[in-house]
């Protein structure tokens, strides 16, 4: 019997017995053979999108070209993107003051032992389930209680390991964006492991690929694009894995518009935590400094966002997503039309316009030393505060990474 597969998901032993073209506008002197070198896997790769296989006279492959096409998606998020009602309402049980501490603590834990499970990986050592979920629920816990907190402390948290560092800021996003939409607390967990472990594939790739300052050629785009299919093969196996982290690794470089790969899907084809991802690997990328590209500001990013509705991302999805960041997401630079320069660290509930802002150079673009937090929702001290625009990271030479190496945080509101 037939069955149709990717090329991507082709093995040695298997029988090839149709192609999606004509064999003579290939390099194949047989029309149909057996598999025996992984040679022949990369030519198949690079001539056809998919092949046809005889189950009956090779081996038969994990997943075909159709089971891509019905993948399950998450019930609660479809749910929320379509009436806008949450199956939970969460409220704030600390405020940011009383939450910083709880959340610098689990952050910091959350990178180290994600890193000391990554390298445990490399080193031949099978992923720990019970580490990373462990490490992933005080991160949930701290945003359920508070989300600025966390949100805030990802953010200014700067490091040079690009490899490892933002899988944990792209699954605070996550966490944040499942507890404004209202998932239930063990759909965040799902959503937050996909998000965090959508990039385990990376292992297998040279790091002098991966941190590459120009351009890949098409040989080594063709290697970082297996690393879908080799981090999904790699978690399948996990049966505590649920299907919606599974299939958030499988998916999380499709795009609405079917410009994605690996398997070009479309629209609502890809699911729903699948769209999540790839939205938030693109946003973190924008806003970090990465070997190839300079940081932008998180309100640029959010617009280039709003830019590609309906393109790349799914349009409810971004709506949604830029109402829980607000116009100037928490952690953002600002400058005041007075001239003084802050930082985002709440969002007012009333207005995503009107943020809580830290300030840090006053109007001559001086270091306060000391900073106040004012509410740009109504007066502080006497005084009302406008914004005047975003500012990219580092601008007037503020080094967010000082902020949060400070022992005591002081977020108390004037």
């Amino acid at each position: 019997m037939e069955r149709k597969v990717r090329t991507g998901r082709l093995k040695i032993g298997m029988y090839v017995s149709n192609l999606d073209r004509p064999w003579l506008d290939t390099p194949f002197l047989l029309q149909g053979f057996f598999i025996k070198e992984k040679e022949e896997i990369l030519a198949l790769d690079q001539y056809c999108e998919y092949v046809y296989i005889d189950i009956d006279r090779g081996i038969a492959a994990d997943m075909y070209w159709d089971d891509y096409f019905t993948l399950p998606s998450n019930k609660p998020m479809e749910a929320f993107l379509r009436s806008r009602i949450r199956e939970v309402n969460y409220q704030n049980k600390h405020t940011i003051a009383s939450e910083i501490q709880s959340a610098h603590t689990a952050y910091e834990a959350a990178i180290d032992k994600y890193m000391a499970v990554m390298e445990a990986i490399k080193q031949g050592t099978k992923l720990d389930l019970r580490k990373v979920k462990a490490l992933v629920k005080p991160l949930i816990e701290s945003v359920l209680r508070n989300p600025d907190a966390m949100l805030w402390l990802s953010q200014l948290r700067q490091s040079d390991d690009y490899l490892f560092t933002p899988a944990i800021q792209q699954s605070v996003l996550a966490i944040v964006f499942g507890r404004y939409a209202g998932l239930p607390e063990r759909d965040i967990m799902h959503l937050a492991l996909g998000t965090l472990l959508f990039d385990i594939g990376k292992l297998n790739i040279n790091e002098q690929i991966l941190l590459k300052r120009t351009v890949l050629n098409d040989e080594e785009f063709s290697k970082v694009k297996q690393h879908v299919d080799d981090g999904y093969d790699y978690l399948m196996v996990f049966e505590d894995l649920h299907e919606d982290t599974l299939n958030t690794v499988l998916t999380h470089h499709e795009r609405y518009d079917g410009s994605g790969y690996p398997n070009k899907m479309t629209g609502r084809q890809i699911p729903v935590f699948g769209r999540i991802a790839g939205m938030i690997d693109c946003y973190q990328a924008m806003i970090s400094k990465r070997p190839y590209s300079e940081a932008i500001s998180a309100h640029a990013a959010l617009q280039k966002l709003f830019g590609w509705r309906n393109i790349y991302f799914q349009s409810e999805l971004v709506e949604q997503f830029l109402k829980c960041m607000g116009v100037h997401p928490t952690g953002s630079l600002l400058e005041m039309k007075s001239g003084e320069v802050g930082i985002v660290v709440e969002q007012s509930p009333q207005r995503h316009t009107k943020p809580k802002v830290m300030l840090l150079l006053d109007k001559d673009k001086n270091d306060l030393g000391q900073y106040p937090t004012v509410d740009l929702m109504g007066e502080s001290a006497g005084r009302s505060y406008e914004i005047l625009r975003g500012l990219d990271p580092g601008a007037y030479g503020i080094n967010s990474q000082l902020l949060y190496q400070q022992e005591n945080y002081s977020i108390s509101v004037e």
